[in-house]
């Protein structure tokens, strides 16, 4: 005896030990699998395939403002889709999940719904735009729905697809609305603030005429015009202060009254100019008479009735029109020789000195002499008018001169308040420059945003369209029936031998002389094999038929759910053939 032949006696020994073991647990696992495969009920499932287009119009004429990438927009759809109130309306409304209602609450059911729903993108790899590098993008989605009942599936499938579609379309066009109207609103608030900034400035206008910076070169030039008029007055001034002095000295040489003549052709003094020429005789008759010489009181005499018809108004009125008088040639004298010049000096004091003088006479009573005078002399009339005329001429134009100096003054401080002024006008400028660039940018893209909700309502932006519409399933999608008796089968094998294995090193009885020798340290001599009876022969023949049947009947078991659950029996044939051939083909 060979070293290989105690194995394959311990073999033969260990499968007739085990083999009842061995087929119980088979039979067992395989039954547990065919009722498995019999008991499931079949799920079946309806798939759409929807490609997501790109939108029709170019990019480049126009932009869309729907942002985000297609995945986001697919999470948010699937979101408000799988709302509650969205999966009620359709287990209403196909009457879903009837034999789950008395015994699961509503949200156990909706989550069931939830879970029998599916979505897988399908990517492609595509060219960036603005990388110019390949990227994956998302092109299509398949939407599928499973279920029991192959018509409610399909309906419930297409529903769904038709939904993603809605809710996609109305979505763009929500978003795109909300865009306009947003812009739209951005617009009329900046119209509004453009409005207002425009009212200021127009306000600040009006409140600072003349004092902008474009009005600079037209003040400096009023203000230079204004000095020359000046200028010009202060000549006319001046000519006519030469001019009244020419005239109040021509005037001085001049008697007011007009001299009285006689019937014999003889010109009377009046009493001024008699009293005037008796004072001087007296002086001279003083120095050649005594005080009491009857000439020397006769003219005394005389003297005095004169004096007290003149009143000594005349040496008043003679210190009136000599202050005068040396006024008009002390101007002159200043203008010609300066203000420092001796003679200018010397007049200057006595001026000052005549001029106190006068101070403590009644200038209203001298006044009122001259008029009482009434002078009559058509000289001295036309003099004293022409001195009248000037001084009522250098009175407006001096009343003239100072209205322009106060315009001049005006002006300059129009010219100073610039600085402030244009700082206040400069930060109006720039908050309406500011607030005009960005009405216009808002409007510029108020036109592209209304020019893309145009394309999104027309629907010729990023669509969604059903290219493979749900089909009416004809067989299930699952339970896999075939892979289920597979798995059995292999479970069955592997639960038959475990258990026999298990069973045989659990055993501690001896099976072989091998182990009987080494037990008993005795060698043995023979073996007498096991006698079987007629009895015995028959019922293992019996039960050898037994298993042949039941393994028969698992076998037509199993083609019979193939052909009615899986495939029918002479399609697969059909395709073991081609795969055959395949196979010798290559």
């Amino acid at each position: 005896m060979t070293m290989d032949e105690p194995k394959a006696v311990d073999l033969k020994g260990l499968i007739r030990r085990r083999k009842k073991s061995f087929v119980l647990s088979f039979l067992s696992v395989i039954f547990m699998a065919v009722l498995i495969a019999f008991v499931l009920p079949p799920i079946y499932l309806s798939q759409s395939t929807i490609l997501i287009e790109d939108q029709q119009i170019p990019r480049e004429y126009v932009q869309t403002t729907i942002t985000g990438f297609v995945e986001e927009r697919l999470q948010v759809i699937t979101q408000q889709i799988m709302s509650r109130s969205r999966v009620m309306e359709m287990i209403n409304r196909f009457n879903l999940y009837q034999e789950m209602r008395d015994r699961y609450t509503t949200e156990e059911i909706i989550e069931k719904m939830r879970d029998d729903i599916h979505l897988e993108t399908i990517s492609a790899e595509v060219m960036d735009r603005r990388t110019g590098r390949p990227t994956a993008a998302t092109i299509a989605f398949t939407l599928s729905y499973e279920g029991k009942n192959p018509s409610t599936v399909q309906k419930v499938s297409n529903v769904l697809a038709s939904f993603y579609l809605e809710q996609n379309l109305k979505s763009r066009e929500q978003r795109a609305s909300n865009t306009t109207i947003f812009l739209q609103q951005e617009s009329d608030a900046l119209k509004g603030q453009i409005d207002a900034i425009e009212n200021k400035i127009s306000e600040f206008k009006k409140a600072h005429i003349g004092e902008l910076p474009e009005y600079n070169a037209l003040n400096l030039q009023a203000i230079t015009q204004l000095n020359r008029d000046v200028d010009h007055i202060e000549m006319q001034i001046s000519s006519l202060k030469e001019r009244k002095i020419l005239l109040e000295g021509q005037i001085a040489n001049v008697d007011p009254l007009s001299p009285i003549v006689t019937e014999e052709g003889k010109a009377i003094m009046h009493p001024g100019e008699r009293l005037k020429y008796l004072r001087l005789q007296l002086i001279s008759l003083q120095s050649a008479l005594s005080e009491k010489h009857p000439d020397m009181k006769k003219l005394k005499k005389e003297i005095h009735e004169l004096q007290q018809q003149v009143e000594e108004s005349d040496a008043s009125i003679e210190k009136v029109k000599r202050l005068n008088a040396l006024t008009g040639q002390l101007a002159a004298m200043k203008g010609k020789l300066g203000p420092k010049h001796p003679d200018v000096v010397r007049l200057s004091k006595e001026v000052d000195v005549l001029g106190k003088e006068v101070e403590n006479i009644r200038a209203e009573k001298v006044s009122q002499d001259l008029i009482e005078q009434k002078p009559d002399n058509p000289a001295y009339i036309n003099l004293k008018t022409q001195i009248d005329s000037v001084e009522i001429q250098s009175t407006g134009l001096l009343e003239e001169k100072q209205q322009i100096e106060k315009e001049i003054a005006k002006y300059q401080r129009k010219i100073g308040n610039v600085p402030v002024v244009e700082k206040e006008f400069n930060k109006l400028i720039r908050d309406y420059e500011n607030a005009k660039y960005k009405y216009n940018e808002i409007m510029a893209k108020l036109m592209e945003a209304k020019v893309a909700q145009g394309m999104e309502e027309t629907q010729r932006g990023e669509r969604f369209t059903i290219i493979d519409p749900g089909q009416l399933p004809e067989k299930p999608y699952k339970p896999n029936r075939l892979a289920i008796l597979l798995i059995g089968f292999v479970l069955a094998l592997g639960a038959g031998v475990g258990v026999s294995a298990v069973r045989e090193n659990l055993d501690t009885s001896i099976k072989t002389a091998e182990e009987l020798g080494q037990l008993t340290n005795v060698p043995v001599l023979s073996v007498i094999s096991m006698m079987q009876s007629d009895e015995d022969v028959r019922a293992r023949r019996i039960k050898w038929a037994v298993i042949i049947l039941a393994a028969i009947g698992i076998l037509v078991a199993t083609l019979l759910i193939v052909h009615h659950f899986i495939m029918p029996l002479e399609i697969v044939w059909v395709k073991i053939q081609r795969r055959m051939m395949t196979m010798t083909t290559l």
